[in-house]
Order: structure tokens, then sequence, then C-alpha cells
């Protein structure tokens, strides 16, 4: 009899979640229950009792999604009964509540811990999962071997860069970015980043001081920030810095010489151009018959402007090479650290040079000592009503040595 590691409680209109759940836990070699995977095992059985068996007796842990659409089904009712009653015999956390609302479901306690996907991402949710997968051991008979599997590293970071361009990665917690200004709980690990958090502080504190711009980056995005306030608190022995940015969105909107077109480079292949150069750090390569004089030559003015444009001049963001070789130095032989920081760092260098407003996928992974391989689509601001903003893709390897 099939056992699984998580089966998964949902109702039709929430699929997408639990869809995107299933496919980052199969393809992570855990094995999960939801039912268009297992089509030809409920072809012809009585479901009744067959979900009743799945949900009481064969998983390690069941995650429900809950909503108003899950409270008004009956197989979902019928799930949450089954899993309910393994939870009292079991007297253990085996119900994993998601919310996507507030609606109150029978039987789950609004004390009991849940997840929330109005606050969180589908992959926030697996991490945390995986988490708990790691941390409990699995039932030891024939059919529900388990092999061993490496845990991640769960640990999120922010990237802060100073003005004199010095690059700070620093865990956080509890992120917040609204429309006005973006709050966060940093837990800086090293002499280094303390010092530079309070020296932020006594800035904010002088009343005289000039404003200062700082560089900032989490997850998928970016911005020019001003600190408003910086808090260094204690909780047991953790010491907690609770920081508030505004951005700074005049200083983000300067773009002198992102949108032009000069030759037959519009100003979507400049940034796609650019994009090419901080994610492969490539160089530009042989130039088009529009940028040869009648002797066939490229003219120096022409390949020199091409360059400045290309590079940009962005709030002094001139992007002459690829940040992600320098920081393998630095960083090289933490393989999953590396891999976090050059993502932060390359999604900060393509959202303040402006050379993309979104970022729809972005995949780095450390092949070996001299790659990274890049994976990335993203798309500009939108420059006419009518017009859907221009979308690219960057795929290939970064060399990290000459």
């Amino acid at each position: 009899m099939k056992k699984y590691d998580v089966v998964l409680s949902f109702a039709g209109e929430d699929r997408e979640y639990a869809k995107e759940l299933a496919d980052l836990l199969n393809t992570n070699n855990y094995s999960c229950f939801y039912d268009e995977n297992e089509l030809a095992s409920l072809w012809g059985k009585n479901l009744y009792d067959y979900l009743s068996s799945v949900y009481k007796d064969r998983a390690r842990y069941c995650v429900m999604f809950l909503s108003k659409h899950y409270k008004q089904k009956l197989w979902t009712n019928h799930e949450r009964q089954n899993a309910q009653a393994r939870a009292f015999k079991e007297n253990r956390e085996y119900i994993l509540p998601v919310r996507l609302d507030d609606t109150e479901i029978p039987g789950i306690l609004p004390t009991i811990g849940y997840l929330d996907l109005r606050s969180m991402t589908t992959k926030d949710i697996y991490e945390v999962l995986v988490k708990k997968l790691s941390s409990t051991t699995p039932k030891t008979d024939e059919t529900y071997q388990i092999p061993p599997r490496v845990v991640k590293d769960l640990t999120e970071y922010v990237l802060l860069m100073s003005e004199d361009g010095k690059m700070y990665f620093i865990p956080f917690q509890n992120a917040r970015w609204d429309s006005s200004e973006i709050s966060i709980e940093l837990l800086p690990e090293s002499p280094e980043e303390t010092a530079f958090l309070r020296t932020l502080r006594r800035h904010v504190n002088d009343a005289f001081a000039r404003d200062v711009s700082i560089a900032f980056a989490i997850r998928e995005d970016a911005a020019w920030v001003s600190p408003e306030e910086i808090v260094e608190t204690t909780s047991g022995s953790q010491i907690v810095w609770k920081v508030v940015f505004t951005e700074e969105r005049q200083k983000q909107n300067m773009d002198p010489l992102g949108e032009v077109t000069f030759g037959s480079f519009t100003p979507e292949k400049l940034a796609e151009e650019r994009a090419k150069r901080i994610l492969l750090n490539k160089k530009l390569g042989e130039l088009p018959e529009d940028f040869r004089n009648r002797t066939g030559q490229v003219g120096v003015l022409n390949e020199v402007t091409l360059e400045m444009y290309v590079r940009g001049t962005t709030n002094g963001f001139q992007i002459s090479e690829s940040p992600i070789p320098p920081l393998y130095r630095i960083f090289g032989q933490k393989q999953a650290q590396f891999e976090k920081f050059a993502r932060l760092v390359s999604i900060l260098y393509l959202k303040l040079s402006n050379t993309v407003e979104e970022i729809l996928q972005f995949d780095l992974k450390l092949l070996n000592s001299n790659e990274v391989e890049i994976k990335f689509k993203g798309h500009r601001h939108r420059r006419f009503t009518n017009v859907k903003p221009y979308e690219f893709e960057v795929n290939g390897t970064c060399q990290l040595s000459e």
C-alpha cells in the first residue's frame, strides 16, 4: 500500500496553489498525494473509502488549503474529517493549515498555527514544509522507505549597498514593503554588518546630516532607499535591528540614456545587451553594418558611444562587467550562500540600472568552479499604453574566470 510524505486537501477553485506545491514536492523527490497525479490509482475505486484511507492512514502530514471554497465542498469536508480523526488519535500536528482567507473551518481552531498565502508564496510554503519533513522520522515499514535528503539552507538575505559600493548581505525576517515604505527586521551576523547599521542609525539621528542613499534588494525586487528609523532590540540572545526605509523614487526614475535609439539599437535592445552583461558578463560583439563607414570599419566614436549607452549612466550604475565573478572569489566556497548572494546582486543591478521593471523568472546555479548557469526572463516598463511591455530572456553560462 503506497504511502506519502504529504497529502494535499483543497477545493477545486484553489487548485493552482496545490498544483504548484505538488510540483515542487515531486520535483525534489518527496511523495505527494495530488489527485491529478493519481488518476490511475483512483480509476474504478470506491472513492469514499479510498480517500478515507489516504487522508487518515497513509501520510506523514496533511496540508490543507483553507478558504471559503474549502468550507463549501463535500469532498474537502470528507478529507478534513478523516485527517482530524488521525490527528486526534496521534495527538500531534498532523494537519498543517494554509490559509487563503479568514473563513472559519469546523474543527480547525483559531489557535492552531498556520501559514498564510496572502503574505507568502507557494515556494515559501514548500521550504517551511521541507523543514518540517526533515525534522521528523518517517514510519519504518517496507512500503515507506524515504531516501535521505540534504536539508536546504532556508536563511533569507537582504542586500544593502552603501554609497561607496560596499555590499552587506544580512539575514532578515518579517519584511513588509508597502506603497510608501519598507520595514524589515535584520539579523546581522558579523561585526562589519553591525557597525554599518550603527553608522546608519547615527546618521538618522543627526538632524544636520545630508540624506544618504542605499541600494536595497530583496527577493525579486530592488530600490534606492533612505533610512528613516533604526532600532536595535534584543530578544533573548538574539539581536534584532528593526529598520524602516523610504523609497527614493525620483532617483530611481533618472534615466538619461536608457530610452534612446542609437543606430539599429533600440532602447529594448540596449537593455537586453545590458542584461547579458550583468548576467553572462557578455561584451559587445561585432557591430552591425549601420555602424560601419565606407571602408567597412567601425568608427571609434560610434563604438564608444554605443558602449556608453549599454553601460548606462543611471544613478552612477555603469555596467562595465558582471558582478557575479567577483562575488564568487569571495563566497565561492559556500555554494548555497554564493547562489543567493549572486542572485540578489544581479537583481539589484538589473532593477536599478532600469534594465528591467519586473523579473518573471530567475534561476541561478553554480555548475562548477568555472561556470554559473543562468535562466532569466523579465520585461521592461510599458513605454506606450497600447503596447505590451517588451519581454526578453537571457539563458547561458557566466564564466567565473578569464
